[in-house]
């Protein structure tokens, strides 16, 4: 059998900036995944037939109706383009009443009642209105778009033989258990290999599990689980593991409900802050999501956490977000709690240079072969290259040794 890609139609309504840049995610998200898409914004240029372009709607396999209160308005009084594709839908639904499978509503804004149009309320719909749950929700909305559910009604089977009944049943809880059990750390590799299978991507320390939306961090001295990190990665997948209590997609209200407040800050950049806490011996590291950019490819509200960290405290891991909580101390005139020793720290870089105001990138963080980890840092205005170096003292706790300005070098 040939496979075919699914052409969908995306009908909506421009309410916003904010409304139209999400549809727009949502549309570069279902063509990275394979699906053909009939989008005003990707299709219509000056000169293009507009009435041509409404009335593929028909050509669809599926089509997705993104409802908001602004939606409703316009289809219902029959305004503009929503309007004009809303009565083409409405004969199209009408056909196929009981049976229809093509026209998807999704809730996107309000509630049925003030953004459904009356004739589509009967109809079952997903509701996308909450970004925390929308890696859920966009998964059932592809398997939608590609007649792949993920129950599939069995095959009809035979009458049983009442007398071979028996009354066993089998749990299937062990895989969680296990999971559970790499996330408290100290496990080695074999064990991970064995719950998790095989590392899509891995390098030195760091094994990525993309079916999981993890990465897992080892010593370097034991090659044991000292660092779990939650993000969503190149597979689309964002892990739904709790890590004490937290989990991707939370406002940092909810962590601060349960934590209280963290015990530093970082700024790494203009749209992310990193929240550090000391927990039990442990460090939770949570990325925050603080400034929308319509050029982050980020489906995560502001202000909820983006990447959840949960590590030992001499792991590979906390190395990025001890530096940004670093940097951040430099700036506001103080010497990082962080640094071993604060009498020579200055010996090889002036913390007030003004270069440490400018924004930065963090590029990499590599083993120094002398013990600990080199982070480098580039500044972006005067082209400046730090590297910090991390040190894990008795393997468990890491402290920075040295500050090292690598443009004079």
């Amino acid at each position: 059998m040939v496979e075919t890609n699914p052409i969908v139609f995306i009908h909506y309504s421009w309410d916003s900036e904010k409304h139209k840049n999400w549809v727009l995610l949502l549309a570069n998200r279902l063509v990275s995944d394979g699906v053909e898409v009939y989008f005003d914004r990707f299709d219509l240029h000056l000169g293009a037939n507009n009435t041509y372009f409404m009335e593929r709607i028909e050509a669809a396999s599926k089509v997705l109706l993104i409802m908001t209160p602004e939606y409703k308005r316009k289809a219902e009084t029959r305004k503009g383009g929503v309007g004009y594709e809303y009565q083409i839908i409405n004969t199209e639904i009408a056909k196929t009443l009981i049976s229809n499978k093509k026209y998807i509503p999704l809730l996107r804004d309000g509630d049925k009642a003030t953004s459904i149009p009356i004739f589509l309320q009967s109809f079952l719909f997903l509701d996308m209105s909450n970004d925390n749950f929308f890696e859920a929700n966009y998964i059932e909305l592809l398997r939608n778009i590609y007649d792949e559910p993920q129950i599939v009604k069995p095959k009809l089977g035979k009458r049983p033989i009442f007398s071979q009944l028996t009354n066993s049943t089998k749990v299937a809880s062990f895989k969680n258990k296990k999971l559970e059990a790499v996330f408290e750390l100290g496990k080695k590799k074999p064990y991970v290999h064995k719950v998790l299978g095989k590392p899509e991507k891995s390098a030195f320390l760091v094994e990525a599990f993309w079916s999981h939306g993890l990465e897992v961090y080892y010593n370097r001295h034991e090659l044991k689980v000292d660092g779990i990190l939650l993000k969503r990665l190149p597979s689309g997948v964002a892990s739904e593991q709790s890590v004490m209590g937290i989990k991707l997609g939370d406002s940092f209200a909810e962590v601060k409900s349960k934590h209280g407040n963290p015990l530093n800050w970082g700024l790494p950049d203009p749209y992310t802050s990193f929240a550090f806490y000391k927990i039990n011996e442990r460090y939770l590291t949570l990325s925050i999501y603080r400034n929308y950019s319509p050029d982050l490819d980020n489906t995560f509200k502001v202000g909820t956490i983006t990447q959840i960290g949960y590590s030992g405290q001499g792991s590979m891991i906390s190395c990025e977000p001890i530096v940004a909580i670093s940097i951040e101390e430099i700036r506001n005139g103080k010497i990082p709690h962080f640094v071993e020793d604060k009498k020579s720290i200055h010996d090889r870089v002036d913390l007030k240079a003004d270069f440490f105001h400018e924004l930065y990138d963090i590029h990499w963080t590599y083993p120094n072969e002398f013990g600990g980890y080199y982070v480098r840092v580039v500044f972006r205005e005067s082209n400046k290259t730090i590297d910090f170096w991390l040190y894990d003292l008795h393997w468990s706790t890491l402290v920075i040794r040295a500050i090292i300005d690598r443009s004079k070098s």
